[in-house]
């Protein structure tokens, strides 16, 4: 079965390319349903009247921010690690 698969694919596509690909859809996968679960558990905690809604926006302003910040840094550190200048 995995054979028609690899047969399929070009030469330049190895098996580490393969395993690369699925990783990262893994990990996609991972941090989608973990943002979903975030966001179920905040919005059950909202309705059972444990967080007001001046602590739940807060703590939304506050992922926003770290996910902000994260994406400033990581950028630049993806691309300068992928440089051929060195």
């Amino acid at each position: 079965m995995i054979g028609r698969f690899e047969e399929s694919l070009p030469p330049s596509v190895t098996k580490t390319t393969l395993y690369r690909v699925v990783g990262w859809l893994l990990r996609a996968y991972l941090a989608i349903v973990l943002v979903a679960g975030v966001y179920s558990l905040l919005w059950v905690l909202e309705i059972a009247g444990v967080f007001p809604e001046r602590w739940l926006s807060t703590v939304w302003i506050g992922i926003v921010a770290m996910g902000s910040v994260f994406l400033i840094l990581a950028l630049p550190l993806y691309y300068a690690a992928r440089s051929t200048d060195r």
